[in-house]
């Protein structure tokens, strides 16, 4: 049979697979619950003890069901919950019933102890299940947000709360009180927002927990929570706040096969925010410090084409991140990289919601996608002015505006980017997402990029003054019930689209893919199976096929939550630099498991036929990779994670290498307390020969009130041992200090 033909086959069994829903628990069900508190007239005092006064008259419930593995069954263990509020804070309680000796807890920074025991609370309120908070804790009080928008959560994502927690006979207890300073809500006197709550219970297999169960035919979970009644009279109004910060640091770096020591370095930065009501805020920044407390985790790029990405860790693009994040990368907050000053305003409705991002930035980095590669360059002063709008829908739908430019101030460069995009939920099983985006881009005129490449319409990729458009575009429509996922869809980038404020690697390319899901719950040995498959067609703008491909995949969750899973994906063509390689397949595998409450490990494997794309013209080559990584807990308070990755290419018959090597990690965390911390970083790179070296100590009450106080150096070292480390020869060092408070 022809590829051609393969996919619009496997699309019709996905189709005729995909069967007709059924649950013991219904959305509309869940959605018509409601939970109503009253005000408490006494205080509560935050130490994970239930005795205050204020909590006597709270609501509570204890029907939680386990929607995994189970089906809306009971679950091993009861949990209780009560809420009450007052004028400044809502106030949750948790009494999580267990055998204390199974209770899985660690003391570690706030966001680091998602494995543990955990509940929390998950606050829609504008309740358009488009976007909700989560908010928790584990067994000790050590904080858990996240914000979610239907998929995965962004853990990144802070608010300021305060939590305690406790161990005792008869499992765990926690106790929060969340500002109501701390969330965006309608502006109304009576609110009605929509909540529930969870509890995390790992054991030999990790049950998850939920109050009233979970609708599995609906993948909309943000469409079943209930409804929150009775807080009234609350209000943000005139709240402002301050956030001034002095670093410091002593650079050395090697020259001329010396360290030379650069002076001492220091600066002081001042950030103002207000909080004209709930849903308005507007926040300037002047001289930010916008560094990171710890160094990205180094990837493999020796055999890519294309710029590598890394996740967002500076808090200032906390707010409001849930309406920058689209289908289409074309805004990356990470292009802001040393700014000046910046300033945004962020506006919340019932309806209608937006955001408004400028920033001057000191250092503006490149990113020039290519069909097969990315170019990277490092520009100087630019101001960028990122706008984004959202209007909501019901029941997790939308519609959204989006419009950025970066203007560079010592030359005549620009680029600009304006798009629509919606995701509309016709019922609990038919989802369409569509995003179309335009971009002007106005080159510089200078010798940062030197190319004779082309692209388009005999464009170079030379910075030499051109102007020119392109548009992307990406569509898929899902079909999803409780054993059965179906998605279909089409993107492409044209040869000319570029995202000066965006994460964009590669153009000039078009994709038609179909994807189907098998998910099974059998409850037995195995508590959840997978399988699927996904497909597709990759063209470029030329009509040239540059690839096609088929991937089969699955995965089984086992006792001790244990899960593996295997994947197979076949290539027949794949072109690149003008040359079709074809019938490149690679076989792969990937475990992990939460194995006890003191260790948590996994690793894989895979191998097989892959292009070697550093080669003038490019042949197919013998690939294989391992990973392994681990966090060992060695008291609630320490813990160690080692982590180790290596990669080799040869000929097809062996007889040449390419290349390989590795990378190996160990981070070393002592936490004190939930506030107070030691880490030590150590790590490798074989490719190389480097070794980076980071001992960090930090300070840290909330999530924007922080000290810490390190050093990092690399050096070049022949091999991974402690006397090629003690004989290494320093390239860099630094030494760093940062000092910041928040008043408010």
């Amino acid at each position: 049979m022809q590829f051609n033909r393969i996919m619009p086959v496997l699309f019709g069994i996905g189709i005729l697979g995909a069967g007709a829903p059924k649950s013991a628990v219904k959305s509309d069900q869940l959605r018509d619950r409601v939970f109503t508190i009253t005000q408490t007239s006494s205080p509560i005092d935050i130490d994970g003890n239930f005795d205050d006064a204020g909590w006597q008259n709270a609501a509570s419930t204890n029907n939680f069901l386990e929607f995994q593995p189970g089906d809306n069954i009971d679950p091993p263990d009861e949990t209780e919950v009560k809420l009450t509020y007052d004028n400044d804070n809502l106030y949750v309680a948790f009494t999580a019933y267990s055998d204390p000796e199974e209770i899985r807890a660690s003391i570690q920074k706030r966001d680091q102890a998602w494995m543990d025991d955990f509940v929390a609370i998950i606050v829609d309120t504008y309740g358009d299940a488009n976007a909700a908070v989560m908010i928790g804790a584990n067994p000790y009080g050590i904080q858990l947000d996240a914000l979610n928008q239907g998929n995965d959560d962004d853990e990144s994502f802070d608010i300021i709360y305060e939590s305690k927690g406790k161990i005792t006979d008869m499992g765990f207890q926690v106790e929060m009180a969340i500002p109501f300073s701390s969330l965006s809500f309608p502006k109304k006197d009576v609110q009605e927002w929509r909540i529930t709550f969870f509890r995390n219970l790992p054991r030999a297999t990790r049950h998850m927990i939920v109050w009233g169960g979970f609708d599995r035919t609906n993948p909309c979970w943000l469409c079943q929570l209930g409804t929150l009644k009775g807080i009234e009279g609350i209000e943000q109004k005139g709240r402002l706040e301050f956030l001034p910060t002095i670093v410091g640091s002593q650079s050395s770096e090697k020259v001329d096969d010396k360290i030379k020591d650069n002076d001492p370095f220091g600066e002081a930065s001042l950030g103002i925010k207000y909080s004209f009501s709930s849903d308005r805020t507007a926040e300037v920044t002047i001289n930010p410090d916008f560094s990171q407390v710890e160094a990205d985790e180094d990837q493999v790029d020796v055999n890519t084409t294309f710029a590598l990405s890394f996740r967002e860790k500076r808090p200032f693009f906390n707010e409001g991140a849930d309406l920058m994040d689209t289908w289409i990368n074309a805004i990356y907050t990470r292009s802001i990289n040393n700014p000046i000053a910046a300033g945004r305003i962020i506006n919340r409705g019932q309806k209608n919601t937006w955001a408004l991002l400028s920033a001057i930035d000191e250092d503006s980095p490149y990113i020039i996608p290519g069909e097969e590669r990315s170019y990277t360059a490092m520009g100087q002063q630019s101001l960028s002015n990122i706008f984004r709008y959202k209007r909501s829908l019901d029941q997790g739908s939308y519609v959204g505006f989006l419009a950025t430019n970066r203007q560079m101030m010592d030359n005549e460069g620009s680029g600009s980017v304006f798009g629509l995009d919606t995701r509309y939920r016709f019922n609990d099983m038919y989802q369409l997402e569509f995003q179309t985006v335009f971009s002007h881009t106005k080159e510089p005129n200078d010798s940062l990029v030197v190319s004779e490449n082309q692209f388009g319409d005999d464009h170079t990729f030379t910075f030499d003054g051109e102007s020119f458009t392109g548009n992307a575009v990406e569509i898929e429509f899902a079909r999803q019930t409780e054993h059965w996922i179906l998605e279909a869809g089409y993107d492409h980038n044209s040869p000319t689209f570029r995202a000066e404020n965006g994460f964009i690697r590669s153009n000039n390319n078009k994709r038609a893919y179909v994807s189907s899901v098998w998910i099974s719950f059998p409850n037995s040995f195995v508590s959840k199976a997978v399988g699927g498959f996904n497909t597709g067609i990759r063209q470029n703008f030329d009509g040239e096929t540059k690839g096609r491909y088929i991937n089969l995949f699955g995965n089984v969750e086992l006792p001790r939550q244990f899960r593996i899973n295997l994947f197979y994906e076949y290539e027949p063509l794949v072109r690149f630099k003008d040359t079709n390689l074809k019938n490149l397949s690679t076989f792969g595998m990937n475990i992990n498991s939460s194995f006890s409450k003191s260790l948590t490990f996994g690793g894989g494997m895979n191998d097989g036929e892959s292009i070697v794309r550093f080669l003038d013209v490019p042949e197919k080559g013998k690939s294989s990779a391992m990973w392994l990584w681990a966090r060992i807990k060695i008291t609630d308070k320490f813990m160690v994670s080692p982590r180790y990755n290596t990669q080799k290419m040869t000929t097809l018959n062996g007889d040449e290498e390419y290349y390989s090597g590795y990378l190996a990690a160990l981070r070393v965390n002592y936490q004190f307390n939930e506030s107070f911390g030691f880490k030590l970083l150590g790590q490798y790179n074989d490719f190389s020969n480097s070794f980076t070296f980071q001992p960090l100590l930090t300070y840290q009450p909330s999530p924007f009130t922080i000290f810490y106080i390190g050093s990092s150096q690399n050096q070049s070292v022949n091999t991974l041992s402690v006397d090629a480390i003690n004989e290494g020869q320093l390239n860099s060092r630094q030494y760093f200090l940062k000092f910041q408070y928040l008043f408010n």
